[in-house]
Protein backbone atom coordinates (compact mmCIF):
# COMPACT_ATOMS: atom_id res chain seq x y z
CA UNK A 1 0.00 0.00 0.00
CA UNK A 2 1.63 3.58 -0.83
CA UNK A 3 1.76 6.13 1.67
CA UNK A 4 -0.93 8.49 0.14
CA UNK A 5 -3.40 5.42 0.41
CA UNK A 6 -2.59 4.59 4.05
CA UNK A 7 -4.57 6.19 6.51
CA UNK A 8 -2.78 8.71 8.69
CA UNK A 9 -2.64 8.74 12.76
CA UNK A 10 -5.19 10.61 14.24
CA UNK A 11 -3.36 13.19 16.69
CA UNK A 12 -4.58 15.77 19.00
CA UNK A 13 -2.63 18.71 20.27
CA UNK A 14 -3.10 19.87 23.67
CA UNK A 15 -1.69 23.40 24.60
CA UNK A 16 -1.76 24.86 20.92
CA UNK A 17 -1.68 28.57 21.17
CA UNK A 18 2.16 28.67 22.76
CA UNK A 19 5.34 28.82 20.90
CA UNK A 20 5.53 24.75 21.06
CA UNK A 21 2.29 23.91 19.97
CA UNK A 22 2.38 26.57 17.00
CA UNK A 23 5.98 24.65 15.66
CA UNK A 24 4.11 21.17 16.58
CA UNK A 25 1.11 22.12 14.15
CA UNK A 26 3.39 23.38 11.32
CA UNK A 27 5.42 20.40 11.41
CA UNK A 28 2.85 17.70 11.60
CA UNK A 29 0.93 19.91 8.78
CA UNK A 30 3.75 18.61 6.80
CA UNK A 31 3.93 15.20 8.14
CA UNK A 32 2.93 12.23 5.81
CA UNK A 33 1.58 9.70 8.39
CA UNK A 34 0.14 11.98 11.16
CA UNK A 35 -3.03 14.64 10.58
CA UNK A 36 -3.97 17.01 13.82
CA UNK A 37 -7.51 16.66 14.33
CA UNK A 38 -7.94 18.33 17.59
CA UNK A 39 -5.71 21.56 18.98
CA UNK A 40 -6.56 22.70 22.31
CA UNK A 41 -6.70 26.60 23.80
CA UNK A 42 -8.54 27.57 26.59
CA UNK A 43 -8.14 31.22 26.22
CA UNK A 44 -8.76 30.76 22.02
CA UNK A 45 -11.48 28.17 21.83
CA UNK A 46 -14.57 28.87 19.32
CA UNK A 47 -11.30 30.72 17.05
CA UNK A 48 -9.81 29.22 13.93
CA UNK A 49 -6.47 27.58 14.03
CA UNK A 50 -4.72 29.08 10.37
CA UNK A 51 -5.96 31.91 11.37
CA UNK A 52 -4.39 32.25 14.49
CA UNK A 53 -0.83 31.20 13.47
CA UNK A 54 1.27 33.52 11.71
CA UNK A 55 2.60 30.28 9.88
CA UNK A 56 -0.09 29.65 8.49
CA UNK A 57 -0.76 33.52 6.67
CA UNK A 58 0.24 32.38 3.60
CA UNK A 59 -1.24 29.03 3.01
CA UNK A 60 -3.64 29.55 -0.05
CA UNK A 61 -6.43 27.25 1.64
CA UNK A 62 -6.85 27.66 5.28
CA UNK A 63 -7.52 24.70 7.05
CA UNK A 64 -11.67 24.34 9.53
CA UNK A 65 -9.70 23.16 12.10
CA UNK A 66 -10.99 25.48 15.56
CA UNK A 67 -9.16 25.54 18.62
CA UNK A 68 -11.42 23.98 21.40
CA UNK A 69 -11.10 23.15 25.32
CA UNK A 70 -9.47 20.10 26.58
CA UNK A 71 -12.72 18.79 27.92
CA UNK A 72 -13.70 19.18 24.69
CA UNK A 73 -11.36 16.25 23.50
CA UNK A 74 -13.13 12.95 22.96
CA UNK A 75 -13.10 9.58 20.76
CA UNK A 76 -10.13 8.44 19.92
CA UNK A 77 -6.75 9.43 18.89
CA UNK A 78 -3.82 7.56 18.20
CA UNK A 79 -1.58 10.16 19.91
CA UNK A 80 -1.91 13.27 21.91
CA UNK A 81 1.04 15.64 22.15
CA UNK A 82 0.34 17.66 25.25
CA UNK A 83 2.35 20.69 25.06
CA UNK A 84 0.67 22.26 28.51
CA UNK A 85 2.92 24.61 30.81
CA UNK A 86 4.40 21.95 33.28
CA UNK A 87 1.74 21.25 36.38
CA UNK A 88 -0.57 21.52 33.71
CA UNK A 89 -1.20 17.79 32.70
CA UNK A 90 -1.44 16.05 35.89
CA UNK A 91 -4.95 17.40 36.84
CA UNK A 92 -6.56 16.43 33.40
CA UNK A 93 -4.32 13.67 32.98
CA UNK A 94 -6.87 10.42 33.54
CA UNK A 95 -9.43 12.12 31.35
CA UNK A 96 -6.76 12.84 28.44
CA UNK A 97 -5.67 9.11 28.47
CA UNK A 98 -8.90 7.85 28.37
CA UNK A 99 -8.71 9.12 24.32
CA UNK A 100 -5.41 8.23 23.16
CA UNK A 101 -3.00 5.35 23.00
CA UNK A 102 -0.03 7.13 23.89
CA UNK A 103 0.82 10.56 25.18
CA UNK A 104 3.89 12.65 23.86
CA UNK A 105 4.38 14.87 26.89
CA UNK A 106 6.94 18.02 26.47
CA UNK A 107 6.42 19.73 29.96
CA UNK A 108 8.51 18.65 32.68
CA UNK A 109 5.50 16.37 34.78
CA UNK A 110 6.79 13.12 34.46
CA UNK A 111 10.21 13.29 33.32
CA UNK A 112 11.64 12.22 37.19
CA UNK A 113 10.58 9.58 39.21
CA UNK A 114 12.49 10.74 42.77
CA UNK A 115 9.48 11.95 45.26
CA UNK A 116 11.78 14.52 46.66
CA UNK A 117 12.84 16.09 43.29
CA UNK A 118 8.91 15.62 41.98
CA UNK A 119 8.54 17.54 45.17
CA UNK A 120 10.73 20.11 44.71
CA UNK A 121 10.38 21.05 41.02
CA UNK A 122 7.11 19.58 40.01
CA UNK A 123 4.35 18.94 43.00
CA UNK A 124 1.75 18.32 40.95
CA UNK A 125 2.78 14.53 39.58
CA UNK A 126 2.70 13.70 43.17
CA UNK A 127 -0.87 15.16 44.03
CA UNK A 128 -2.79 13.62 41.05
CA UNK A 129 -2.29 9.56 41.00
CA UNK A 130 -2.08 7.73 37.28
CA UNK A 131 -1.55 4.32 36.89
CA UNK A 132 -1.33 4.37 33.22
CA UNK A 133 2.84 4.48 33.62
CA UNK A 134 5.31 6.58 32.00
CA UNK A 135 8.52 6.48 30.34
CA UNK A 136 11.68 9.06 29.76
CA UNK A 137 12.30 8.68 25.94
CA UNK A 138 15.51 10.19 24.13
CA UNK A 139 15.05 9.39 20.91
CA UNK A 140 18.73 8.92 20.19
CA UNK A 141 19.20 6.64 23.35
CA UNK A 142 16.16 5.24 24.98
CA UNK A 143 14.66 1.61 24.20
CA UNK A 144 10.50 2.10 23.30
CA UNK A 145 8.71 0.84 26.35
CA UNK A 146 4.95 0.16 24.97
CA UNK A 147 3.71 -0.28 28.19
CA UNK A 148 3.69 3.36 29.35
CA UNK A 149 1.09 5.49 28.79
CA UNK A 150 2.83 8.60 28.68
CA UNK A 151 6.15 9.51 26.83
CA UNK A 152 8.40 12.26 28.68
CA UNK A 153 10.73 13.96 25.74
CA UNK A 154 13.61 15.99 27.64
CA UNK A 155 13.92 19.33 28.54
CA UNK A 156 15.50 21.37 25.70
CA UNK A 157 17.99 22.29 27.42
CA UNK A 158 18.46 18.90 29.46
CA UNK A 159 18.67 17.45 26.22
CA UNK A 160 21.15 19.64 24.58
CA UNK A 161 23.34 18.86 27.96
CA UNK A 162 23.29 15.34 27.58
CA UNK A 163 24.55 15.25 23.92
CA UNK A 164 27.50 16.77 25.49
CA UNK A 165 28.01 14.25 27.95
CA UNK A 166 26.45 11.31 27.40
CA UNK A 167 29.33 9.85 25.19
CA UNK A 168 32.07 10.75 27.65
CA UNK A 169 29.99 8.92 30.17
CA UNK A 170 29.06 5.62 28.60
CA UNK A 171 32.85 5.08 27.78
CA UNK A 172 33.73 6.26 31.10
CA UNK A 173 36.26 8.29 30.17
CA UNK A 174 35.58 11.16 32.81
CA UNK A 175 35.65 11.67 36.48
CA UNK A 176 35.37 14.47 38.98
CA UNK A 177 32.63 17.49 38.67
CA UNK A 178 31.28 18.67 35.76
CA UNK A 179 30.25 22.04 34.74
CA UNK A 180 27.97 23.14 32.42
CA UNK A 181 26.10 26.37 31.13
CA UNK A 182 23.34 26.41 29.09
CA UNK A 183 22.32 29.26 27.08
CA UNK A 184 19.12 29.71 25.20
CA UNK A 185 17.22 32.11 23.36
CA UNK A 186 13.98 33.87 24.52
CA UNK A 187 11.35 31.36 23.06
CA UNK A 188 12.17 28.85 25.96
CA UNK A 189 11.11 31.21 28.46
CA UNK A 190 7.34 30.28 26.84
CA UNK A 191 4.76 33.27 25.86
CA UNK A 192 4.13 33.45 29.41
CA UNK A 193 7.53 34.81 30.45
CA UNK A 194 7.48 38.03 32.56
CA UNK A 195 10.82 38.98 31.14
CA UNK A 196 10.51 42.34 29.45
CA UNK A 197 12.41 42.45 25.68
CA UNK A 198 14.60 45.69 27.27
CA UNK A 199 16.26 43.23 29.92
CA UNK A 200 16.69 40.62 27.09
CA UNK A 201 18.04 42.85 23.76
CA UNK A 202 21.37 43.42 23.79
CA UNK A 203 21.91 41.62 26.72
CA UNK A 204 23.54 38.51 28.02
CA UNK A 205 22.91 37.32 31.63
CA UNK A 206 22.40 34.20 34.05
CA UNK A 207 19.27 34.12 35.53
CA UNK A 208 19.36 30.32 37.25
CA UNK A 209 23.36 30.04 38.64
CA UNK A 210 21.89 27.31 40.49
CA UNK A 211 18.76 24.72 41.11
CA UNK A 212 17.31 25.05 37.50
CA UNK A 213 15.24 21.57 37.33
CA UNK A 214 16.94 20.16 34.28
CA UNK A 215 20.20 19.64 36.67
CA UNK A 216 18.72 16.54 38.25
CA UNK A 217 16.88 15.51 35.06
CA UNK A 218 20.47 15.03 33.51
CA UNK A 219 21.60 13.41 36.18
CA UNK A 220 18.29 10.93 36.16
CA UNK A 221 18.80 10.86 32.64
CA UNK A 222 22.45 9.50 32.57
CA UNK A 223 21.65 7.21 35.39
CA UNK A 224 18.32 5.85 34.19
CA UNK A 225 20.31 4.86 30.76
CA UNK A 226 24.08 4.26 31.93
CA UNK A 227 23.76 3.82 35.39
CA UNK A 228 26.15 6.22 35.81
CA UNK A 229 26.00 9.24 38.53
CA UNK A 230 27.62 12.32 37.69
CA UNK A 231 28.71 15.60 39.68
CA UNK A 232 26.77 18.29 37.96
CA UNK A 233 26.72 22.16 38.13
CA UNK A 234 24.65 23.45 35.89
CA UNK A 235 23.97 27.31 35.28
CA UNK A 236 21.80 28.74 32.61
CA UNK A 237 21.99 32.14 30.78
CA UNK A 238 19.73 33.92 28.51
CA UNK A 239 20.81 34.71 25.02
CA UNK A 240 19.81 38.20 23.05
CA UNK A 241 18.03 35.50 19.82
CA UNK A 242 14.23 34.48 19.88
CA UNK A 243 15.49 30.51 19.52
CA UNK A 244 18.73 28.31 19.92
CA UNK A 245 20.57 26.91 22.41
CA UNK A 246 24.00 25.95 23.32
CA UNK A 247 24.95 23.53 26.14
CA UNK A 248 28.89 23.39 26.96
CA UNK A 249 30.45 21.38 29.44
CA UNK A 250 33.49 21.22 30.77
CA UNK A 251 34.87 17.75 32.53
CA UNK A 252 37.96 16.40 33.71
CA UNK A 253 39.53 13.01 31.29
CA UNK A 254 40.77 10.43 33.27
CA UNK A 255 44.30 9.51 33.07
CA UNK A 256 45.49 7.68 29.98
CA UNK A 257 42.74 9.04 28.21
CA UNK A 258 43.68 10.55 25.44
CA UNK A 259 42.06 12.85 22.42
CA UNK A 260 41.61 10.09 20.02
CA UNK A 261 39.99 8.48 22.79
CA UNK A 262 37.52 10.97 23.19
CA UNK A 263 36.65 11.50 19.11
CA UNK A 264 35.97 7.93 18.92
CA UNK A 265 33.72 7.43 21.77
CA UNK A 266 31.92 10.74 19.87
CA UNK A 267 32.17 9.09 16.82
CA UNK A 268 31.01 5.71 17.92
CA UNK A 269 28.24 7.01 19.95
CA UNK A 270 26.56 9.32 17.12
CA UNK A 271 27.60 8.58 13.30
CA UNK A 272 24.69 6.46 12.61
CA UNK A 273 21.90 9.00 14.22
CA UNK A 274 20.48 11.06 11.71
CA UNK A 275 19.92 14.11 13.62
CA UNK A 276 23.11 14.64 15.74
CA UNK A 277 25.87 16.13 13.72
CA UNK A 278 29.82 15.38 15.46
CA UNK A 279 32.64 17.78 14.39
CA UNK A 280 34.56 14.83 14.00
CA UNK A 281 37.57 16.59 11.98
CA UNK A 282 38.20 19.43 14.49
CA UNK A 283 37.60 21.83 11.98
CA UNK A 284 34.37 23.15 12.73
CA UNK A 285 32.47 23.83 15.95
CA UNK A 286 28.39 24.23 16.72
CA UNK A 287 27.07 26.97 16.28
CA UNK A 288 23.10 27.97 16.80
CA UNK A 289 22.32 29.50 13.45
CA UNK A 290 23.05 26.71 11.62
CA UNK A 291 20.85 24.20 13.41
CA UNK A 292 17.90 27.13 13.47
CA UNK A 293 14.60 26.19 11.88
CA UNK A 294 16.28 22.36 11.89
CA UNK A 295 15.61 19.37 14.11
CA UNK A 296 19.33 18.94 14.55
CA UNK A 297 22.36 19.15 17.04
CA UNK A 298 25.56 19.96 16.08
CA UNK A 299 28.14 18.87 18.55
CA UNK A 300 31.97 18.68 19.06
CA UNK A 301 34.53 17.83 22.41
CA UNK A 302 37.51 19.57 22.23
CA UNK A 303 40.43 17.98 24.54
CA UNK A 304 43.58 19.77 25.90
CA UNK A 305 45.70 17.32 28.52
CA UNK A 306 42.81 16.38 30.73
CA UNK A 307 40.82 18.69 30.35
CA UNK A 308 37.83 18.35 27.70
CA UNK A 309 35.33 21.14 26.56
CA UNK A 310 31.91 19.26 25.25
CA UNK A 311 29.71 21.68 23.32
CA UNK A 312 26.01 20.74 21.55
CA UNK A 313 23.52 23.48 19.81
CA UNK A 314 20.30 22.94 18.92
CA UNK A 315 16.95 24.59 18.13
CA UNK A 316 15.02 24.81 21.40
CA UNK A 317 11.75 24.58 19.81
CA UNK A 318 12.59 21.78 17.23
CA UNK A 319 15.18 19.35 18.36
CA UNK A 320 14.42 20.33 21.91
CA UNK A 321 10.67 20.64 21.76
CA UNK A 322 7.89 19.72 18.78
CA UNK A 323 10.83 18.20 16.58
CA UNK A 324 12.06 15.79 18.96
CA UNK A 325 8.49 14.73 19.65
CA UNK A 326 7.49 13.55 16.27
CA UNK A 327 10.84 12.11 15.93
CA UNK A 328 9.40 10.03 19.19
CA UNK A 329 6.26 9.41 17.45
CA UNK A 330 8.13 8.18 14.07
CA UNK A 331 9.85 5.55 16.10
CA UNK A 332 6.53 4.36 18.51
CA UNK A 333 4.55 4.18 15.28
CA UNK A 334 7.23 2.13 13.23
CA UNK A 335 7.56 4.90 10.64
CA UNK A 336 11.11 6.00 9.54
CA UNK A 337 12.77 8.41 12.40
CA UNK A 338 13.51 11.18 10.12
CA UNK A 339 9.57 11.37 8.54
CA UNK A 340 8.21 14.92 8.02
CA UNK A 341 11.62 15.81 10.09
CA UNK A 342 14.25 16.14 6.87
CA UNK A 343 14.03 19.82 5.71
CA UNK A 344 16.69 22.15 5.71
CA UNK A 345 17.51 25.47 7.40
CA UNK A 346 14.59 26.89 6.59
CA UNK A 347 16.19 30.61 7.17
CA UNK A 348 19.83 32.04 5.15
CA UNK A 349 22.89 31.72 5.82
CA UNK A 350 24.16 34.96 6.68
Amino acid sequence: MSTTEQQKKRVAILGGSGFTGAELYRLLNKHPHFEVQFVSSESKAGYPVDKFYIGSIHKKKLSSLKFKKISELDGHYDAVFSCLPTSSLPKIIQHVAEHTDYIFNLSGDYRISDPDILHQHYPETLKHAFEGGWHYYIPEFSKINLEAKVVNLPGCMAVATLYTLYPLVAHDLIEGRVITDAKTGSSGGGKSTTEHHAERSHNFRAYKVHGHRHQPEVVHALSYHLNQTIDLQFSVYSLDLPRGIMATSYSLLKEHVTDVDVKKAFYSTYSSKPFLHYFNSGNGSPMIKTVAGTNYAEIGAYVDGRNCVSIATIDNLIKGAAGQAIQAANNYFGYSEEAGLTFEFEGAWP
